[in-house]
């Protein structure tokens, strides 16, 4: 979660980290062959962690999708973890740290910006996520790197609250511990809504929040009441 990152490019309609791969391929027309071939074999890779994960992923399966042979595939990459670790790494720090900057003039319309944001990016990229978990169980650095990530969206947004109300300067390592609980409630949930097979809590979220703007104010109040220690004013509810 973070609400203020540079974007390096402009596509904000994309919420599939697919879709925006894919567009930005297109987009470069300068593009070599061979440079062509590795973006197919980029390509396929994502699709496949999406649809299989990292564990079962295979080779084979890759070669299959980008229609290249293994000796063409290990001409770019070294074999399979490097290639996740290429495509994890630009899903984490190019995608997921697009700009959730909000025009909003309240904090609470801030939060839920936000939080629509993860909420649509969680949706259209399940399996990814998932990988997340699977590939940094699997590569020690990686975790790091995730790690080091993770913690630097919630000093950004601990820091656009303290922007907010000069007041709270002092109060900056609070409110950043609060956002790490607020944004593991936020990894936990979405985890259980998107990637697993927890029947009861997505009838719960129906019943109570059934789309993605309803789910995200009710979780943006929770913040708010976190963060602020009262409820948001009425009039910032969007749903």
């Amino acid at each position: 979660m973070l609400l203020d990152t540079p974007q390096p490019f402009e596509m904000p309609e994309a919420t599939s980290f697919r879709d925006w791969v894919s567009a930005r391929q297109k987009g470069d027309t300068s593009r070599r062959k061979g440079e062509k071939t590795r973006d197919r074999i980029r390509l396929a890779t994502i699709e496949l962690l999406n649809d299989v994960g990292y564990v079962d992923l295979k080779v084979s399966d890759i070669c299959r999708r980008a229609k290249v042979t293994a000796p063409v595939l290990y001409l770019y990459f070294d074999g399979k973890e490097t290639l996740v670790r290429d495509i994890l790494t630009e899903f984490l720090n190019d995608f997921m740290s697009r700009s959730t900057s909000s025009t909003a003039r309240s904090a609470f319309r801030a939060i839920y910006d936000a939080n629509l944001q993860w909420l649509r990016a969680a949706r259209a990229n399940a399996g990814l996520l998932k990988c997340l978990l699977q590939f940094s169980e699997q590569a020690p650095e990686f975790a790091r790197l995730f790690a080091d990530k993770s913690n630097f969206w919630y000093l950004r947004i601990a820091q656009s609250i303290v922007r907010r109300h000069p007041t709270e300067t002092g109060k900056l390592a609070s409110i950043h511990l609060q956002i790490h609980a607020l944004g593991a409630m936020m990894d936990e949930l979405t985890r259980k809504i998107f990637t697993s097979s927890d029947a009861e809590l997505r009838q719960l979220i129906g019943n109570v929040a059934p789309n993605d703007e309803s789910l995200a104010n009710f979780l943006s109040v929770i913040w708010y009441r976190t963060l602020y220690a009262t409820d948001p004013p009425a009039s910032d509810h969007l749903v």
